[in-house]
């Protein structure tokens, strides 16, 4: 048999439920109130220091905390299920907090109903179980029912301006009636005789001057009803030429007075009216001289006119005259059209409660804009303020039609511009009464819980922050797919706020977290809203998110997709959300980032599993490795929060009510992971909720007091709170470990019974009770307690104690093997005769600590170290050593002995590494 000896450099391995000869070195069967640290060994674990009481608080309420800045510090709050906010501060819960709240109906529910998101001074909170809709604003209407523009385009000679209203019900008619029509021939009469005025020869060729009837008169038969006519608007040019010619008197010798005036009248059709019949005569003087003109043909006109027609005189045709747009608009709206017509600028803008059409037969003259038109270009720089057109372009698919509206200069009809609108009419408004609210800061202890708002010029925040929809329809702008649905959970990533609803992820417009429309049906703008489906073949309902480098990791409960961009920039084009992975996620606990992975929880057994994800690629699957797989009986699957410090590389899980904390501690070193080690702490009382922030965990107890864990034993020392104690060498100083620890001035001290009277009104929890007297590092252990009253042995009467309650720290080692590295793999001897003589303990600081050795078949034996004994150390010295090896006798077979550490004692303790000693044969056998 050989003596032989094995070291075990460090207990940092954290708690492994594998069979003994499996587990690595370093690892524990059981870790109670220590915390594995790599650096500073296995450490008793901090005790909690009482802050104060968060007077208002319930068990019914959902909890969140706000870090704002470090002068600040941070805040917790409480909604309650009636829908009230409380805050507390969490340096001092008792500073008074300000809080208006305008929509506590929204948050009235259950706790677990509610979820929070933090951006800056915004803290969403979502109630899940609210359907959002649209409230009942809608777009602009239209001015009126039905309604037109006519935009006079251009003046011309010699053109009827006309326009003729008519409905759907409208045929076309004859205009005036059957037989009647427009004038195409007409002729002066022959059988008419024309008398022109005498003219006396002349005595002289030189002495003749005729005197002609108008040369080239235009005339305009605006309203004939003589003779049986009822023609209109007819305009025809009589052109009477004159010459003179000779007619002898007598003979063929021509005289002074043979000279006389010829006539030659001729006519000339400039505009055919309408109304005319064949054979329609119309008689017209000029200059004293009658003129008979016949209607030889017509052309019938048909249109459709059953509302109302205007048939205004042509222009002059002198094209020396002036034309006037005044007088060509005026006599339009002064005519009968059948609807109301306001002048606008160039144009004329129709309107009726019922439906009706505008027609011209002069196309170039007027520009007819009705409510649908089919090219930009066609839009009058001049119209009605406030006047709607749908723009469709026949060669594209309805879904492309847009809506403008024309906004006049100051408001009013003319001079203005068009502006893209919604579809008149179509709900535009989400209802901001079933989204998130926010609590927001308002200033130092104050708290603003509304509706998401913006800050308006004035500094007040009066602007909602979610945007209407501004433009398009249903089909070319739709609704965001939360509509009609609940969200699950709200979050922010690449500049947008958004939202989880069933099977689809939401996101808002880039930098405008409230827009969830896009601002154009026009086109696809890159920071337009995203909206995106999950596509699977199971059923799939989001729950929650984290973000990573590569893009937003979403969980469902069975699986987790991936939602990224391969451009720089995430927008509707490039958007893409990918199935990346099919594990089962507990609901009840949000995922968490662990710097530069991220870890879930799955709760699909009788105990949770708890998952990390690292090497999240836009290709190909991640790495997900099960990080209990080493502890698999030892997370209760009912978990609901994790909380974890990225600085301290540690991760909590709790679960509301209970009094256990579990915990995670992991260190990397480069791409390798050097500490996976699992431990548990357990407090005097049941924590309703925690959180971490900075060095420090905080803890709310189920009788609502706030409590802090400090995490870093390297902090600096905290005298003046009173739980930290020290002695006057400043290389011995040590935190106390008490738990619900404050900061209290003793009673009376009882000579007859030798104990001192403490008065601890607002314990928080249950226990053992014990003083530490941070001058002398002196400790006292409750010897009796009733009610808030507590008494101690000894005298310590007016001083300044730190009273809290006893916690045991207890480290279950596994059974000693001969363990061997082998390809880096450690492979324990269990077939070979071992007997184990001792076990030496490397401690680091530590005051007191039991090593209980249990034997099989034997009563079990206690091996106390005491770092200081009675009255062995001097007054100002702390009774603590900074490192000790102590050893511990054993003498048993390692199959037949279990070694627990124990530590009570509010010093500290710790371990830093163990040596054990034995006598080892390998029984001979033959190694395969």
């Amino acid at each position: 048999m050989t003596s032989i000896t094995q070291t075990i450099p460090s207990l940092t391995g954290g708690i492994s439920q594998q069979p003994d000869e499996l587990m690595l070195p370093g690892q524990v069967k059981n870790l109670v109130n220590a915390l594995p640290d790599i650096t500073d060994g296995l450490v008793k674990r901090n005790g909690s220091r009482l802050i104060d009481s968060l007077s208002g608080a319930t068990s019914t309420g959902a909890w969140f905390s706000y870090y704002r800045d470090e002068s600040e510090g941070a805040y917790i709050g409480q909604v309650q299920t009636n829908g009230s906010v409380n805050m507390w501060k969490v340096s001092d819960p008792s500073v008074s907090i300000s809080i208006t709240n305008n929509v506590s109906s929204y948050l009235a529910t259950a706790a677990a109903n509610l979820k929070f998101l933090t951006v800056n001074d915004y803290t969403f909170v979502t109630n899940t179980t609210k359907t959002v809709t649209m409230d009942t604003t809608t777009a602009t209407a239209k001015l009126h029912p039905y309604y037109a523009f006519v935009e006079l385009r251009q003046l011309q000679h010699g053109r009827e301006y006309n326009l003729n209203l008519f409905n759907s019900s409208a045929t076309e008619t004859v205009l005036s009636g059957s037989g009647k029509g427009k004038a195409t021939l007409i002729q002066l009469d022959a059988s008419y005789t024309i008398a022109y005025p005498t003219i006396s020869r002349g005595n002289s060729q030189t002495g003749i001057s005729p005197s002609l009837p108008d040369q080239g008169t235009e005339v305009y038969i605006e309203d004939e009803t003589g003779g049986g006519a009822t023609g209109k608007n007819l305009a025809f040019r009589i052109t009477n030429t004159g010459q003179v010619q000779v007619q002898p008197n007598s003979g063929t010798e021509i005289n002074g007075d043979d000279y006389v005036g010829i006539y030659n009248p001729t006519i000339e059709l400039l505009n055919g009216g309408y109304g005319w019949s064949v054979n329609d005569t119309v008689d017209v003087t000029l200059k004293g001289v009658t003129y008979r003109v016949k209607i030889l043909e017509i052309q019938e006109i048909k249109l459709k006119q059953n509302i109302g027609v205007f048939r205004p005189k042509p222009t002059t045709f002198n094209g020396n005259m002036t034309l006037s747009a005044e007088d060509i608009l005026s006599q339009a709206a002064a005519s009968d059209l059948g609807v109301t017509v306001e002048r606008v600028g160039n144009g004329l803008y129709l309107s009726s409660s019922s439906e009706f059409s505008v027609g011209t037969s002069q196309p170039d003259l007027w520009r007819i804009l009705g409510a649908t038109v089919n090219d930009t270009s066609l839009l009058p720089s001049q119209c009605k303020h406030g006047y709607i057109a749908t723009v469709s372009n026949s060669q594209i698919a309805s879904e492309e039609d847009y809506y403008l509206r024309f906004v006049g200069d100051n408001g009013i009809s003319g001079i203005g511009s068009w502006e893209e609108v919604a579809e008149p009419g179509i709900k535009i408004r989400i209802d901001n009464s079933k989204l998130p609210v926010t609590i927001r800061r308002s200033g130092t202890n104050a708290f603003v819980v509304d509706t998401f708002k913006l800050q308006a010029e004035d500094g007040t925040f009066s602007i909602s922050a979610w945007s209407d929809r501004a433009a398009g329809d249903e089909d070319t702008n739709p609704l965001p797919s939360f509509i009609g649905n609940k969200i699950s959970q709200t979050f922010f990533h690449r500049n947008r706020l958004g939202f989880l609803s069933n099977g689809n992820v939401i996101l808002s417009s880039s930098g405008d977290l409230g827009r969830f429309f896009n601002q154009t049906a026009l086109l696809v703008n890159p920071n337009d809203p995203i909206d995106i489906a999950a596509s699977s073949t199971e059923p799939t309902v989001f729950i929650d998110s984290i973000e990573t480098n590569t893009g937003l990791v979403i969980f469902a409960e069975t699986q987790q997709f991936l939602l990224h961009t391969d451009s720089d920039n995430l927008s509707p084009n490039t958007g893409k959300l990918s199935n990346i992975s099919t594990y089962r996620y507990s609901p009840d606990a949000s995922p968490i980032s662990l710097g530069t992975t991220i870890a879930f929880l799955d709760n699909a057994g009788v105990k949770a599993r708890f998952f990390e994800m690292f090497d999240v690629r836009r290709e190909g699957e991640p790495q997900i490795l099960e990080q209990t797989k080493s502890v698999p009986a030892l997370l209760p699957n009912d978990i609901d929060v994790i909380s974890n410090s990225r600085e301290n590389n540690t991760v909590f899980f709790v679960k509301t009510g209970a009094a256990d904390i579990y915990g995670y501690r992991y260190y990397n070193t480069g791409d390798r992971r050097v500490q996976s080690a699992w431990f548990k702490w357990t407090l005097p009382h049941n924590i309703e909720y925690c959180f971490v922030l900075d060095d420090s965990f905080y803890v709310v107890s189920s009788d609502f007091k706030l409590l802090e864990l400090v995490l870093q034993n390297k902090d600096t020392l905290r005298t003046v709170s009173g739980d930290d104690f020290y002695g006057t060498n400043s290389s011995f100083d040590y935190r106390i470990h008490l738990d619900s620890s404050r900061s209290i001035t003793a009673g009376s001290y009882d000579a007859s019974t030798g104990e001192t009277t403490v008065t601890w009104s607002n314990a928080v929890g249950t226990g053992t009770a014990a003083v530490v007297n941070t001058a002398t590092g002196a400790v006292y252990v409750q010897a009796s307690k009733s009610g808030s009253t507590y008494k101690f042995n000894g005298d310590f009467n007016g001083q300044t104690v730190v009273i809290g309650f006893l916690f045991d720290m207890s480290v279950e080692l596994p059974k000693l093997f001969v363990k061997k590295k082998s390809n880096d793999i450690v492979v324990a001897d269990t077939r070979a005769a071992l007997t184990i003589q001792r076990v030496n303990f490397r401690f680091g600081p530590v005051g007191q600590i039991d090593v209980e050795l249990k034997r099989l078949g034997k009563s079990s034996f206690t091996n106390t170290f005491d770092a200081a004994f009675l009255d062995s150390y001097d007054a100002g010295e702390a009774p603590f050593v900074a490192e000790h090896t102590h050893s511990v006798p054993v003498y048993e077979r390692n199959h037949n002995c279990n070694v627990i550490l124990k530590s009570t004692h509010p010093g500290p303790a710790s371990v830093r590494s163990l040596t054990w000693e034995g006598d080892y044969t390998q029984m001979f056998h033959r190694r395969v």
